[in-house]
């Protein structure tokens, strides 16, 4: 392995370029993680027409994906290739077709910018690790919603941009938010992967989703702000 590519690192996992054609990609779990469950997940999803990798192979720790060209979501954002209002609409376009699957979709629970690739065939959602089945669509949103918000609320220079882009999530998303934030901050907060800077501004976050959100509780009623 000291001759392959390192081509990505995560915080769970190392993204290797296999020698060879360079048309595959291992994704390998530092802790040892069983990669079976994400790999039979994200095959099922690609059955099911969800933009995601192909999958080649798993084997314990290590998946066997294709290798997609093409940036990601955050560095199109950060390079000033992709405005923050596209970005949160796609990401809550995302979300709606990954709930509008038959049967039981699972819920991502992950997904931000750093998650999305954009390839010559579209965006593509990557890192099915966190996803769960027996989710509501709502907690899907609401976390997605959270973690811009970590972002906006922080000192970085490009908040701004994550603020809008949490706007523009937020519009474009017709599952009600509101009622999930309570479960997505107490989730957020147990992610062992979270920082200690990211889990204390998790109070700032939900307060500015909670602000900017559409006024309206799970039945559609006005709710209080």
């Amino acid at each position: 392995m000291d001759e392959w590519e390192i081509v990505g690192r995560g915080r769970t996992a190392d993204v290797y370029a296999l020698p060879g054609d360079g048309a595959r990609v291992l994704r390998r779990y530092r802790d040892g993680d069983d990669a079976t469950r994400e790999a039979e997940l994200m095959t099922r999803l690609a059955h099911q027409g969800y933009p995601v990798p192909a999958v080649l192979r798993a084997e314990g720790p290590d998946l066997v994906m294709e290798r997609l060209a093409g940036p990601s979501l955050l560095d199109a954002l950060l390079t000033g290739a992709v405005e923050p209002e596209p970005a949160g609409a796609l990401l809550a376009e995302l979300l709606a077709r990954l709930h509008a699957l038959p049967g039981t979709p699972p819920a991502h629970l992950d997904l931000h910018p750093g998650n999305v690739l954009l390839t010559d065939r579209g965006p593509v959602v990557i890192d099915w690790q966190t996803a769960e089945e027996g989710h509501p669509a709502g907690l899907d949103h609401a976390m997605s919603a959270l973690m811009l918000a970590e972002v906006a609320v922080s000192p970085a220079p490009y908040a701004p941009g994550a603020r809008a882009g949490l706007t523009a999530l937020l519009a474009a998303t017709t599952t009600p938010v509101l009622p999930h934030l309570g479960p997505a901050r107490t989730r957020r907060a147990a992610n062992p992967c979270v920082t200690a800077e990211e889990r204390a501004a998790l109070g700032a976050a939900e307060a500015l989703v909670r602000e900017l959100a559409p006024v309206a509780d799970a039945d559609g009623a006005p709710a209080a702000r």
